[in-house]
């Protein structure tokens, strides 16, 4: 469904940031290796799905897509808040959202935590190269960024919660994040492919964030409710993302 080419394209459109761009597609290029080791181990270890280079490219792109619309609508992200340019927003979100899954590589269980161990020292070099000031600070955001995307953290920052809920948003044809076994019918399998479609959009002042999906069947809103939903509730964008739900002709629509 998706390339690694036109994904990075669309991220570099997004960016809108020569420089940052270069240093993005450098980092994923030679840490290839890492995503493609923690989607080896993922699949076959721990018998889940997709956890490499397409889900962290997907990933990166709509966190950037989500950052844009927050900006159109004048929500502050957090390194604003605290008198960074808005670059460092984007720095983070890449990287956040580049590196969040890597700890998958030693144990699913606090993934997110082994994440930003093992991304500390990356971040840390990309970070040399893209800010002479305060670097600590912008390395501990991204750390923060890749730390929060699991749902079990609740985020502290905007840019995590961002890459908290494009992270969610990765439902489309059983890629979704919900655990189940390849040879086992039940409703996580059944649910997880029944989601043909994923969109994001703009919405309105209240709601800024709008998530379209589209599914087969009805059995996809547990895919729903068991992975987007609580991600949206752990972020601090939660009620200010309207779901709308496509299913056959009927549509539902929900504010999370």
């Amino acid at each position: 469904m998706y390339t690694e080419k036109e994904l990075l394209g669309e991220i570099k459109k997004l960016l809108e940031d020569e420089e940052l761009y270069g240093l993005y597609e450098r980092a994923f290029r030679e840490y290839r290796y890492y995503f493609e080791t923690t989607n080896y181990i993922v699949l076959n270890v721990y018998q889940f799905n997709d956890h490499g280079p397409i889900h962290v490219l997907l990933t990166t792109r709509r966190a950037l897509e989500l950052l844009n619309i927050i900006r159109k609508f004048g929500i502050q992200t957090t390194a604003e808040k605290l008198g960074k340019p808005f670059r460092w927003s984007k720095f983070i979100v890449a990287f956040g959202a580049l590196f969040h899954d890597i700890g998958n590589m030693v144990h699913r269980v606090n993934h997110y935590g082994f994440s930003a161990f093992l991304a500390e020292p990356i971040v840390e070099k990309l970070v040399a190269e893209f800010e002479g000031d305060d670097p600590l600070l912008l390395k501990a955001l991204t750390l923060n960024a890749i730390y929060t995307h699991d749902e079990h953290v609740p985020c502290t920052t905007i840019e995590g919660s961002l890459v908290t809920v494009a992270d969610g948003c990765d439902m489309e044809a059983g890629r979704s994040r919900l655990a189940h076994k390849r040879d086992r019918v039940d409703i996580h399998a059944v649910s997880a492919l029944a989601i043909e479609k994923v969109d994001i959009k703009e919405g309105t002042e209240e709601q800024p964030i709008v998530i379209e999906i589209w599914m087969k069947h009805l059995a996809g809103i547990f895919q729903v409710d068991e992975i987007l939903t609580k991600k949206v509730k752990s972020s601090l964008l939660s009620g200010k993302v309207k779901l709308r739900i496509h299913v056959g002709e009927e549509l539902m629509e929900k504010v999370i």
